[in-house]
């Protein structure tokens, strides 16, 4: 399995699993422990573990516009945007974060199963263009998260820190890093990059600042937190949630400034998804269970008898105690109020539908 450059700390203090073929820590305490540290103080993850490329040259704005919904044009300059990647059929190539440097030079940061997966995208697409793709995912990314981790990280810089989906470089503790008011919990913060060639050693230097986190009040959190954050607030999983056969019309995300349906010059997957508009038949929802049990990936939508829909993410919340989760289910039944069943090994559990996530910040 592939490993990241905290690697050793990592099995030092915490629980490791295979994560998309990398071997990653699950937890060093509790997924509820550490969940809600970053609820109520802050925690860090290592998330070194996603693709970091960086695309240059005079068609690098006209070429990440065509590849994504986005209307990168209207992205500023040191701005951090979130978008997707679509296929010709207007399902998920992954979703992503594209940050702007100025309209020559750009960050694309990709989840970790589609590393490769999004590097021969763009290659494949970069062809007969001014760009220039770079593979920077050789760095280290560290997840600083909770309503406490920006007034802490202020005390080991001398630089303003960029705020919320905004990015630029500061020195950190001595050491020069990108920071990205960006995350994926829901809480404020920010992510943290270290490129080799920023530091002498990387893996030394990545190390002290993750130790220094620690020692300033960091919960180190797992992939197993990471999960339940991210499904409070809603937001989507990659393979879960999401993948090349969901259509994006379907998946809740569809709307500006995420993407522009109707953007020109046009985008991959634009004509699939103009042809779709109004005739999905499906739509993903927050829920809420109405009774004790725990839904899961895979477990039947239940109406009026028959398997209507899919649960892709569930879990118990930590903070609320609600058992809750998204699902796929039939545009009849995505109003806010609505009712199904879920089958829980066996029992069918009624769950709600929300007007939004769980956790509202």
């Amino acid at each position: 399995m592939k490993r990241t450059i905290l690697y050793d700390w990592h099995k030092k203090h915490g629980e490791l699993i295979d994560f998309n073929g990398w071997e990653m820590p699950v937890r060093y305490t509790s997924i509820n422990e550490e969940h809600l540290a970053v609820r109520n103080n802050w925690g860090i993850f290592d998330v070194s573990h996603m693709g970091r490329y960086f695309v240059s040259g005079s068609d690098a704005q006209a070429f990440l516009d065509y590849l994504v919904p986005r209307d990168i044009k209207a992205v500023k300059e040191s701005q951090a945007a979130y978008t997707f990647m679509l296929n010709e059929q207007a399902g998920f190539k992954d979703d992503l974060i594209i940050t702007k440097f100025d309209q020559d030079n750009f960050l694309v940061v990709c989840n970790a199963g589609n590393r490769e997966k999004i590097w021969n995208w763009m290659k494949q697409h970069a062809e007969n263009r001014d760009v220039t793709l770079t593979d920077k995912s050789n760095s280290v990314m560290i997840a600083a998260q909770g309503p406490n981790a920006r007034e802490t990280l202020a005390k080991i810089t001398n630089d303003e820190l960029p705020k919320r989906f905004r990015t630029g470089y500061i020195t950190l503790n001595g050491i020069k890093v990108l920071f990205s008011g960006t995350g994926y919990t829901g809480e404020d913060g920010g992510e943290i990059t270290i490129f080799a060639e920023d530091v002498d050693d990387l893996t030394k230097r990545a190390t002290e600042l993750w130790e220094k986190f620690v020692e300033l009040g960091a919960k180190p959190c797992g992939l197993g937190a990471r999960d339940t954050l991210r499904m409070e607030v809603g937001y989507p999983l990659y393979g879960n949630d999401i993948d090349e056969t969901t259509h994006v019309l379907e998946s809740g995300l569809a709307f500006k400034p995420f993407m522009v349906k109707d953007k020109e010059p046009g985008y991959i997957g634009k004509q699939a998804v103009l042809e779709k508009e109004g005739k999905i038949e499906r739509f993903r929802v927050m829920f809420k269970l109405l009774k004790r049990g725990v839904p899961r990936h895979g477990y039947k939508v239940i109406i009026d008898g028959e398997e209507k829909g899919v649960v892709t993410s569930g879990t118990m919340s930590p903070l609320t105690k609600d058992c809750f989760g998204m699902a796929y289910v039939p545009i009849s039944h995505k109003e806010p109020g609505s009712k199904f069943f879920v089958d829980i090994r066996g029992r069918l559990i009624e769950a709600e539908v929300l007007d939004g996530p769980i956790y509202k910040k």
